[in-house]
């Protein structure tokens, strides 16, 4: 028992020294492709810190995001979570058929309400309809995916929220019955939260009712695969590393569309609804239109006499592709990035519709939604 106690000491000093000298020898990582963040850099020591505890909370930090083969050892951590049959990690679930999907959290009541009533009173002072989709997120839509006991009910009640508290002059996009009746395909990415482009396209079909247009039908389109080994968001959150690539696939209308896409202030154009160097790097789910953005303009010669203004998250990256067969210019506005009064810029461009496209979920807890009704420039935080 005596050597056995020995031997065990010796390979935990063995083994500490090791990763110690690793650690001192390794070079500090700026990002992490896995988790798609930036990672903690030593932090720079004084007294006041020390005191306020900030210097430890930072080294703690460091330590944690330095460690060598930090990657491999949340691979692990992961492994050994699922075969104790721990339902989720960081806020994923580990669902069946290898699909992550985000776990629903109590949303904050006074956020979301403070969110809708501030939809509601910026729609009721414009000469303009306004439409709101709510983009449910998959674990609402795919329950049969959830892992035993895993709660969706919060998702569900934040849409009934929705529903009950909008102003009756502002037209609500119900998806939910036309992604549910799809659920069999491939809607929603396994390892992102996003919808897919197969997704994006039923909820655009359901949309061209309350819209008043007629949606073009998938043989309209040429679909090709431009990726088959996405990872996304809920993979880089998850530590889940023992888990299948997605696909990423583009919707191509086989009646050219000519697009002319301003990313304004980026000061630069381009002449695809599509930034295919994304697919290169991380973050591929950016191909579509080149991810988020404070104000994006498109232009595209359909002759239809009309133009949109949509208000969003990322979900209406892969939605806007198809939108764009219907009219002639589409401007897009991320509040998260847009500092600027956004009833000028309605008065301006004469907009007669506006979308707001939202997940249910980055709604309930998005406080950049209350810029909306800001009429002044001098009253928006820079």
């Amino acid at each position: 028992m005596h050597l056995f106690n020995r031997i065990l000491t010796i390979t935990m000093l063995a083994f500490l020294t090791v990763f110690s000298l690793l650690f001192v020898i390794m070079p500090d990582q700026d990002f992490s492709e896995s988790e798609n963040r930036m990672l903690q850099k030593m932090p720079l020591f004084s007294w006041d810190h020390l005191i306020s505890g900030k210097f430890s909370l930072a080294a703690e930090k460091y330590v944690a995001d330095q460690f060598p083969f930090r990657d491999s050892w949340v691979g692990i951590k992961s492994a050994a979570e699922l075969l104790l049959q721990k339902k989720d990690n960081n806020g994923v679930y580990f669902g069946k058929e290898g699909y992550l999907l985000q776990k629903p959290e109590q949303a904050d009541t006074d956020v979301l309400e403070e969110n809708i009533a501030a939809i509601n009173r910026f729609a009721e002072t414009l000469p303009a309809q306004v439409y709101f989709l709510p983009a449910p997120s998959a674990a609402q839509i795919l329950e049969d995916r959830l892992p035993r006991f895993a709660e969706s009910r919060q998702q569900i009640e934040l849409q009934q929220k929705i529903n009950e508290q909008l102003a009756p002059y502002i037209q609500l996009i119900d998806t939910c019955k036309a992604l549910a009746a799809h659920r069999e395909e491939y809607i929603y990415y396994k390892t992102d939260h996003h919808w897919t482009s197969t997704g994006a396209y039923y909820a655009y079909r359901e949309a061209g009712t309350a819209l008043g247009y007629a949606a073009l039908d998938l043989d309209d389109f040429t679909v090709e695969q431009v990726s088959d080994n996405f990872y996304g968001t809920l993979y880089s959150k998850s530590g889940h590393r023992f888990i299948q690539p997605d696909a990423i696939q583009l919707f191509m209308p086989k009646r050219e569309l000519s697009c002319r896409v301003e990313y304004v202030h980026e000061k630069r154009t381009a002449d695809s609804l599509y930034e295919r160097e994304y697919l290169l790097k991380k973050d591929q789910y950016a191909v579509f239109l080149g991810g988020n953005h404070a104000l994006v303009r498109i232009a595209a010669q359909n002759e239809t006499g009309r133009k949109l203004l949509i208000i969003k998250d990322s979900y209406a990256n892969s939605l806007v592709p198809f939108l764009a067969n219907h009219y002639d210019e589409i401007h897009m506005i991320d509040l998260r990035h847009f500092n600027s009064a956004l009833k000028p810029y309605i008065e301006q461009h004469g907009f007669k519709e506006i979308l707001l496209v939202y997940n249910t979920i980055s709604f309930a807890e998005d406080p950049s939604i209350r810029k909306i009704g800001v009429v002044s420039d001098h009253t928006v935080k820079k």
